[in-house]
């Protein structure tokens, strides 16, 4: 094996991929091929060949213009982009840039005026000019391209990158794009190392692959200017991912002091694409999967690969992301609160799910397969089934892994034929989306049963009008060879959805014990709460009854001092009328006929009383109301 090139970074996950599938291990750049010079079966990828180039350079710029793509929402960073990229760019001249720039006009800056502002400042010119005269002396603003949406039309990342895609597309036609021209998609909010652009070109010249795509989550520009300060070189290498609502790529790894680009597992970011054009031209942005964030990604990156193109991790650091001012913008993701501007989340997701088979697609297999062959969809150089195998990503029953290999290290290059037309041939379709072009024997979709109407359309043209008994047996063994590929393709099919359906029904079977763990739970805290409750009132009842038990006790006191106050009061009386007999005569009787001290005791002995036993009674009040509020 080859000696310093680097190291990859496979992470920490034991559990899922063991000891082998985890730490750091050398990179072999050899292993791509098969192994090194002289191994038997050896296959490297395709290198750029004169006949690639169009009578082009093999390498370099020389003839080719560096075309950019970007995409901005409201986005106030996306002029000192453009001003990054002109400055910094070794050869400015052959820079064009296309921003599909979404805006509230009203509220937001212009992306090229406010670059012109910033190229201006430098120069020490004025800049409180009419724009016409601000555009008209502004470098190279007549090699920026604006498409311009308000903001409340906007439906998301891959709504937005579909139209620039479209616009790419319809410069490809005005012959104002190349396909060997150099491509590159990127976000609004960037910063480049000095001479980006050549060095970008040299960079992926370094893959030695025609087809090689360079994309990774770029790095934020605190690290700018490392890459020329002889530091270590680490690069964020995408290689895994997760399921959500569709493909999320997720835990990025890292690739160390790399040697070349290195092959990855067919994972893509949309933060950082650099082809050459016809990457580009052959598999554009899907623009109809609109209010998508999430999942797009590795849907371009299966696209890409089918189409027969290899994602490499650059080795490099040349573009760098703002993510502290992109991100902390809250006005940037807004988007969201369009609805369903041009679509719904739910059919974009759908649609998604489709081109990579994942479950719950479209259930027509007719209307999947045209989905699958339309101007959108996927190539027909390598199959789905190659690009599981290649990823290591069990995309029909939605598992992270086939077979427990971490495949972010030394990985193969997978093999295909070329399309017979060349590289730079582009394919056409018709305005309903479907190929206009048949599909030749170095196709897919031909070995893989996928075109019976095209070898019956092939077999009537090649039998001269005539009827050919060998033509028809050999007609009839294709058609029976189809028929148990179908057959085969709808077996496979029923057992995947029989696993997931069982795998959704162990999930909800586990949901639905949580669900009843949790409802025992709270009905034992209920039981507990309601015995807390009674005993509370019982204490409480009890409580009430000693008072009153004190209160009558009290009151029988005073009763009893009142009695004997009565009695001596008595006695008094008694010994008065003894001393002093009355003239006979008829006596008043009552209340008010009782001396004053006996009226004024039994009147304190009755409100006595009542305080108590109505402050008994208000206070039981009290705690019960007090109960339930609680």
């Amino acid at each position: 094996m080859s000696k310093g090139h680097g190291t990859i970074f496979l992470g920490k996950d034991e559990k899922t991929y063991g000891k082998e599938g985890t730490g750091n291990v050398p990179y072999d750049p050899d292993f791509e091929c098969g192994g090194p010079p002289g191994t038997p079966g050896r296959q490297c990828a395709f290198q750029t060949r004169p006949d690639h180039t169009d009578g082009l350079p093999v390498t370099g710029r020389e003839g080719r213009n560096m075309q950019v793509n970007i995409a901005s929402y409201r986005d106030p960073l996306c002029p000192k982009t453009l001003y990054n990229a002109y400055t910094k760019a070794k050869q400015p001249d052959k820079l064009f840039i296309r921003v599909l720039q979404q805006r509230d006009p009203e509220v937001d800056g212009d992306c090229l005026q406010d670059y012109c502002k910033l190229m201006a400042q430098d120069a020490n010119k004025p800049t409180d000019i009419s724009t016409k005269e601000l555009l008209n002396s502004c470098p190279y603003a007549n090699q920026v391209f604006i498409h311009e949406i308000h903001a409340s039309e906007a439906a998301g990342p891959t709504w937005a990158r579909g139209l620039l895609s479209k616009d790419m597309e319809q410069a490809y036609h005005e012959e104002k794009v190349k396909p060997q021209d150099h491509c590159m998609s990127l976000d609004s909010h960037m910063d480049f190392e000095h001479y980006w652009d050549d060095r970008m070109v040299e960079m992926w010249d370094q893959a030695q692959n025609e087809y090689a795509v360079l994309s990774t989550y770029v790095q934020d520009i605190e690290h700018l200017g490392e890459e020329d300060d002889g530091k270590v070189h680490q690069v964020p290498h995408l290689c895994m991912i997760t399921y959500t609502s569709n493909v999320r790529t997720h835990a990025t790894k890292c690739v160390t002091n790399l040697s070349k680009p290195k092959l990855t597992n067919a994972v893509w970011g949309a933060g950082l694409s650099f082809s050459k054009c016809h990457a580009e031209l052959k598999v554009q942005v899907d623009p109809h999967t609109p209010h998508i964030f999430d999942g797009e990604e590795f849907n371009r990156a299966a696209r890409f690969f089918t189409h027969g193109y290899d994602v490499y991790t650059p080795n490099h650091v040349l573009v760098l992301h703002d993510y502290h001012k992109s991100q902390s913008n809250p006005i940037m993701h807004t988007w969201h609160q369009n609805g369903k501007k041009h679509g719904s989340f739910a059919d974009s997701n759908k649609r998604l799910r489709t081109m990579i088979e994942l479950p719950n697609g479209e259930p027509d297999p007719l209307k999947a397969q045209r989905m699958q062959q339309s101007k959108y969809g996927l190539g027909d150089r390598r199959s789905i089934e190659q690009l599981i195998q290649f990823s290591g990503f069990d995309l029909r029953h939605e598992k992270i892994t086939i077979d427990g290999k971490n495949r972010c290290g030394n990985i193969q290059w997978v093999p295909f034929v070329e399309h017979p037309k060349g590289i730079n041939h582009i394919p056409t379709f018709d305005e309903a989306e479907d190929p206009l072009e048949p599909y030749d024997e170095t196709s897919v979709w031909i070995h893989l049963g996928m075109a019976k109407d095209e070898i019956l359309k092939n077999e009537g043209n090649n039998s001269n009008g005539g009827d050919n008994p060998i033509q028809a047996m050999n007609l009839d063994q294709k058609l029976q060879d189809l028929n148990n590929v179908v057959e085969e393709n709808e077996e496979a099919q029923k057992v995947i959805q029989n696993g997931v359906m069982a795998e959704r029904h162990a999930e909800l079977q586990d949901k639905l014990d949580e669900h009843e763990i949790v409802q025992k739970h709270l009905d034992n805290q209920h039981e507990q709460l309601e015995n807390q409750m009674k005993q509370a009132e019982e204490q409480h009842a009890q409580k009430i009854a000693e008072k009153v038990k004190a209160a009558e006790v009290q009151a029988l006191e005073g009763l009893g001092k009142l009695k004997d106050k009565a009695s001596h009061g008595a006695e008094v009386v008694h010994d008065f009328m003894a001393a002093h007999p009355l003239p006979k005569q008829e006596f008043a009787h009552g209340f008010s006929t009782l001396p004053t001290f006996v009226k004024i005791n039994v009147f304190i002995m009755i409100v006595s009383v009542s305080f108590f036993i109505i402050k008994g009674k208000g206070t039981g009040r009290v705690f019960r109301r007090n109960q339930k509020n609680n």
